[in-house]
């Protein structure tokens, strides 16, 4: 009897590494399992046999395609090619819905499970994909704990299994130990700049930062700054920004959430960074900034109050937001400085963090996901044995 196989998709860096983490966790239980799929160097690093790297080659080929659009649906019909061919037991696809929930109907008309690990965020814009959810994919697998009944009040089969951040952030150095190895001044505060991983990120934030940090310098002498490299970006989009300011900004490296652990406060990007530092006790401000017309079609699509996950998490504004046209230095460095200034603020704040990390679980996101998997196979095996039976 052929090993059983499973289809597994990854279009972005992130979703690589929590598809690689879900690949080991699932063999760990289930050795003998085949994979194969798209993703980039963590899935087959992973044992992923990958019949295309969208991740590393194609630079997110069918997730951003408007200047790929050939090379797009040539990938989507051989993919739907592959899985008429191979008919694995079950399709594993991870985040990216613009691209996945093509995907899933492929898979649903050739009668194989689809499993949706890091769900689709209908809860923020575009809820009525939720009816498309329903009908293509067997089982969401979400990792944000109000979530779960979202998917479930409307039909769709769906288990929480945690954030997988939780399993990545593991911690090697204590507060002193970060200060120690990079010479940082234990008597002073340390303040952090999260701008992004991507370049227009950089471009859009890094500035307005670098300007909010002299203010809040000018008015809270004896800070640090450090900014933890993000490993996508190159020092070369970083330099030009860091050679305008006054103000000596510490660029690492290494040992990235070891650093972030000990920061005192942060000047962060949305998204899932955000919810990252909060997992690690950092008080921030969320700055986002897009281009006016993305801008301008999110506040007709996007149903929730807050951009930050932290807060959307929270149900209410635990850290301040500096969004859009309020993403000015000015209003960036009186947001930090009204609660770096006040220190009954600034501890509420971290309390308010700590608990929105007791939300969202400790770690093992990635096994509980496995076990869902296995769950999803071994039933469709099962139907299958039944009906050769029958």
């Amino acid at each position: 009897m052929p090993p059983t196989e499973i289809f597994i998709s990854a279009g972005e860096a992130s979703s690589d590494l929590h598809g690689s983490n879900l690949v080991k966790a699932i063999h760990r239980t289930a050795p003998g399992i085949r994979f194969r799929g798209l993703g980039g160097a963590k899935l087959e690093g992973a044992g992923v046999e990958l019949i295309d790297n969208i991740v590393d080659r194609h630079a997110h080929i069918g997730l951003n395609a408007v200047k790929s659009l050939r090379k797009y649906f040539r990938l989507l019909a051989d993919i739907e090619r592959f899985l008429a061919e191979t008919r694995p037991a079950a399709v594993v696809l991870i985040d990216s819905p613009e691209f996945h929930l093509r995907v899933a109907p492929m898979a649903r008309r050739l009668g194989i499970p689809v499993i949706y690990y890091i769900a689709p965020q209908i809860w923020a814009w575009r809820f009525g994909r939720i009816h498309q959810i329903r009908r293509d994919v067997s089982k969401v697998l979400c990792i944000l704990p109000f979530e779960e009944r979202i998917f479930r009040d409307h039909g769709v089969d769906v288990a929480y299994v945690g954030h997988p951040i939780l399993d990545i952030m593991k911690l090697t150095m204590t507060r002193e130990e970060v200060f120690s190895h990079f010479g940082f001044d234990p008597s002073r505060r340390l303040i952090g700049i999260l701008p992004g991983s991507r370049r227009q990120e950089i471009e859009r934030l890094l500035p307005a930062m670098l300007s909010a940090a002299e203010i809040i310098a000018s008015q809270m002498p004896g800070v640090q700054f450090v900014l933890p490299r993000a490993i996508t970006v190159p020092n070369s989009l970083l330099d030009p920004h860091l050679a305008e300011t006054r103000l000596p900004v510490r660029v690492v490296d290494e040992y990235r959430y070891n650093v972030r652990a000990a920061m005192d406060f942060c000047l962060c990007k949305s998204g899932t960074s955000t919810l990252e530092t909060a997992f690690l006790g950092c008080p921030m401000v969320v700055v986002y900034r897009v281009d006016t017309l993305s801008w301008l079609i999110g506040k007709m699509l996007v149903k929730v109050p807050y951009v930050g996950l932290v807060n959307v998490v929270g149900g209410e504004q635990i850290v301040p937001e500096c969004i859009q046209h309020d993403a000015t230095p000015r209003q960036i460095a009186e947001r930090a400085l009204a609660v770096l200034g006040n220190a009954e603020v600034y501890e509420n704040t971290k309390f308010q963090l700590s608990k929105i990390r007791e939300r969202c679980g400790g770690p093992g996101a990635s096994r509980r996901a496995a076990e869902e998997v296995l769950r999803v196979v071994r039933g469709a095996e099962s139907a299958v044995l039944s009906q050769s039976a029958a």
